[in-house]
């Protein structure tokens, strides 16, 4: 029996049914309901509109209202203070219990922001956080109707930029972590999503065989401005920082001299920062010298016996813990005994030599703790870490359990959605083994991203960004999957 009676055999309306419906019933369906482009970008300035309020309305809410970004925790307060007051990146006390100065305790791009800031609305904490806000959401307005536009021709990924834009921007966990400007990934939230919204709308571009025009290219000016800039807001982020900038050059057509002379900045920046330490410790280092202790809180035997149930902050801080299961155990309480380092890359260094240690002499133990740290990552779905203070009965109950429960239902939707998302780039880039594949690029995002926190630790803080833009990532990949698809049609057509 030849293929073609199969398919024309009356039993095999069953086996292609599912297919039919899709594509006869379904998916008109849908366009049905898309909105078209005018009114699209209504609705997703009215779901952005929303999500400012929101983060208003918690900022002017929540905290102290009249506190100082010169009282920031996370070491920024000290460099905030030394830039707002001298100019200075150089700041003391930064780590905690240690009074050593220095110049790259912290990474400059985030201090300097929010010191530019103040200078405009204020010190008050309230006050930044409702300026970088309002620049971000508006950052994000832009993103999401130029990827819109970019969707003139797919009317079922509009609705799905909508649905998809509403799920994010109104999500617990997202609003949580945006109001903030206490760490980096109160950024992140909004510029990884604005960067691939704007890396969407080329890559649409691209597919629809249509050149980048004029704007285009300015986009892709920000895009490698911003993989460049995310380095100096977070120095772990190379690996990521370096895949933001290749990725744009390898998926558009454009010229030679452009993929030549795209990485000058970030260059250019990183001579800046390795001058900026000589010029005051008389040797060339590129990162922050707060790396050193942050390794050593993911690679420890304190660590592998209470992470993620406790904050690794209570390492430097405390002297023991009662775990939920009622065990009492050690905790080194840094605190105590810090040796007088001389300076912050002796800090970095003596951290960084101790984590090194621990590795070469429990292997096992630290490839166990890296099990866990990928589950941590990228399966669990609770906030992470579980507790702050080292005894159950002192945890202060900061969140009420509908809050909990909300922010557990989006982190699974979201992962749902990522490992989808996974599925189908493996799938797609097995089809074609290509360096311009962006199914490839959407696997090396995830991966140059969590590398630094699977070595590490990871919290919700740092999950959540990753969970938004790969969300993302999975909205381009069923469009050029869609394009990929329409291409072999063509082409068997032809034959």
């Amino acid at each position: 029996m030849t293929s073609e009676t199969f398919v024309n055999n009356a039993d095999t309306p069953s086996l292609i049914a599912p297919k039919a419906i899709l594509t006869t019933i379904i998916k008109p369906f849908i366009e049905k309901l898309s909105p078209d482009v005018t009114s699209a970008n209504r609705l997703l300035s009215g779901i952005l509109l929303l999500s400012l309020l929101a983060k208003l309305f918690l900022i002017l809410h929540g905290g102290d209202q009249e506190r100082s970004i010169l009282q920031m925790e996370y070491g920024f307060g000290p460099v905030i203070t030394s830039l707002y007051n001298h100019g200075s990146l150089e700041a003391c006390g930064v780590a905690i219990g240690l009074d050593f100065c220095g110049v790259a305790t912290r990474m400059p791009l985030l201090p300097v922001l929010y010191v530019a800031l103040a200078k405009v609305a204020g010190i008050q904490h309230s006050h930044v956080a409702i300026a970088k806000n309002i620049l971000c959401t508006a950052l994000l307005w832009f993103a999401a109707v130029y990827f819109c536009r970019a969707l003139a021709r797919y009317p079922r990924h509009r609705l799905g930029l909508i649905a998809l834009s509403a799920i994010l921007f109104l999500g617990p966990q997202y609003l949580k972590h945006a109001v903030s400007i206490q760490y980096e990934e109160s950024l992140l939230v909004d510029l990884l999503p604005a960067y691939f919204l704007l890396f969407g709308a080329l890559f649409v571009r691209q597919i629809s065989a249509r050149s980048l025009a004029g704007a285009d290219y300015c986009i892709l000016a920000f895009l490698l401005l911003l993989g460049s800039s995310l380095y100096f807001l977070k120095s772990s982020m190379l690996p990521f920082s370096v895949a933001l900038i290749l990725a744009p050059l390898a998926v558009n057509k454009v010229p030679t001299w452009l993929r030549l002379i795209a990485v000058l900045p970030f260059l250019l920046a990183l001579v800046w920062w390795g001058n900026v330490n000589y010029q005051y410790h008389g040797e060339v280092r590129l990162g922050s010298s707060y790396n050193g202790e942050n390794f050593y809180r993911g690679q420890n035997a304190y660590s592998y016996k209470v992470y993620p149930e406790l904050n690794l902050d209570r390492l430097i801080d405390s002297s023991e813990v009662i775990l939920n299961s009622g065990e009492h155990f050690p905790l080194p309480n840094w605190l105590s005994h810090f040796q007088p380092f001389k300076g912050e890359w002796e800090w970095h260094d003596y951290f960084n030599k101790l984590s090194g240690q621990w590795i070469k002499e429990h292997p096992a133990e630290a490839f166990s703790f890296t099990l866990r740290k990928i589950y941590v990552f990228f399966l669990e779905p609770r906030k992470v870490p579980f507790r702050q203070t080292t005894h159950p009965e002192r945890e202060p109950h900061d969140y009420s359990q509908a809050s909990l429960v909300a922010g557990i239902i989006w982190i699974t939707l979201l992962r749902v959605l990522f490992f989808l998302g996974v599925a189908m780039a493996i799938k797609a880039l097995w089809r074609r083994r290509k360096l311009g594949n962006y199914a490839l690029w959407h696997l090396l995002f995830i991966g140059t991203y969590a590398a630094p926190y699977i070595a590490g630790f990871s919290y919700q803080r740092h999950i959540a960004p990753m969970l938004i833009f790969s969300s993302i990532l999975l909205l381009v990949l069923t469009l050029n999957n869609m394009q990929v698809g329409e291409n072999r049609l063509e082409m068997s057509e032809v034959k």
